[in-house]
């Protein structure tokens, strides 16, 4: 057993057990999500101790200044010393000004903020709400707008997702942090041929993308390839076909994973895996810069395959939508 503790009360964890696995197993209220150091949620600050390698692996440099650890991915040393960090340390306030519901599944939000933030679109922002409940969602719009965009899947058993879909109203007070992450258009890619992969809800980020591509005066070929189960899923459909016949660089094809007929499939739309498309079209060369985007398995899975291809692993950029395990007993 180590010993260590969070606002001057002591807790013992077991051999490799994370400080967030101890907290839970003590019955303590933590804000966490996903549990694998992704979405930010679960940050305390250390007060003295040592930490391992790796508890703020993704933070950044000024998170890392203040001493903020991922208590998912920290394993306590003997009297680390941790303190709880208040929403205003890290969030800012949010009001719900506009609400799309843009298909059977997806409702589009636009947040106005109280302090003006720099988002890109493959960033990704914590959402609190007024009861604590925290998830993490990427801007589909791009830097500099007015309102922060958010395109949500209402998930089975989704408490957030379900609530932004069925509940929430226009005037609706949440808090914001972020964004976070690095998987976003650079300028240094102005002139490489950009491919993009979008899975479900992917799409809206992928979109997104590309749109911020084209506002820095992206210079090389853009193509997107989205994968959905049907053909109901793909709602930004006429959008990204208006947007082909608008930019030359730009090319869209759409890929049904699920049972579909294909006599009745619209225009640019076809049966496959979008993933496998990609590659039957594109040589992968260091010219090149891919995005994948949308649900965990699917992502993960393309990232891996990319590199089986021969894919330059520092060229894909990787947005997998994690999300809290909703399973009643923990993974072995």
């Amino acid at each position: 057993m180590t010993v260590f503790y969070l606002d001057g009360q002591a807790f013992e964890s077991k051999s490799q057990e994370t400080v967030l696995d101890a907290l839970i197993r003590h019955g303590q209220r933590l804000n966490y999500s996903c549990k694998k150091g992704v979405c930010k949620t679960c940050l305390v600050q250390q007060v003295k101790g040592d930490i391992v390698v790796g508890s703020q692996r993704g933070l950044t440099l000024a998170l890392k200044k203040r001493n903020y650890i991922c208590a998912c991915q920290c394993r306590p040393s003997e009297d680390l010393t941790l303190r709880s960090i208040l929403p205003q340390d890290l969030f800012i306030g949010a009001t719900i000004q506009q609400k799309t519901v843009l298909s059977d599944s997806i409702v589009g939000i636009g947040l106005k903020l109280d302090e003006a933030i720099r988002h890109q679109p493959g960033q990704y922002i914590n959402l609190r709400r007024f009861d604590g409940l925290t998830r993490s969602y990427s801007p589909t719009n791009i830097s500099g707008a007015s309102l922060l965009e958010l395109h949500v899947r209402r998930k089975y058993n989704g408490q957030f997702s379900d609530w932004l879909y069925h509940y929430a109203s226009i005037g609706e007070q949440l808090l914001v942090q972020g964004p976070l992450g690095s998987r976003h258009y650079k300028s240094d890619f102005t002139a490489d041929k950009l491919i993009i992969i979008a899975f479900g809800s992917g799409l809206g980020v992928a979109h997104g993308i590309i749109n911020q591509a084209l506002a820095e005066g992206h210079q090389g070929e853009i193509f997107l390839y989205v994968g959905v189960q049907n053909e109901a899923d793909l709602y930004l459909h006429s959008q990204l076909l208006k947007m082909m016949l608008e930019y030359s660089q730009f090319s869209y094809q759409a890929c049904i994973t699920g049972n579909a007929n294909p006599r009745k499939l619209g225009r640019r739309i076809m049966l496959g895996d979008p993933f496998s498309e990609a590659i039957n079209v594109h040589q992968f060369d260091r010219q090149q810069q891919l995005f994948i985007c949308g649900e965990p398995t699917a992502v993960n899975q393309s990232r891996e395959r990319a590199f089986l291809n021969g894919y330059p692993i520092e060229r894909v950029h990787a947005l997998s939508f994690e999300y809290k395990d909703l399973r009643a007993r923990a993974r072995e």
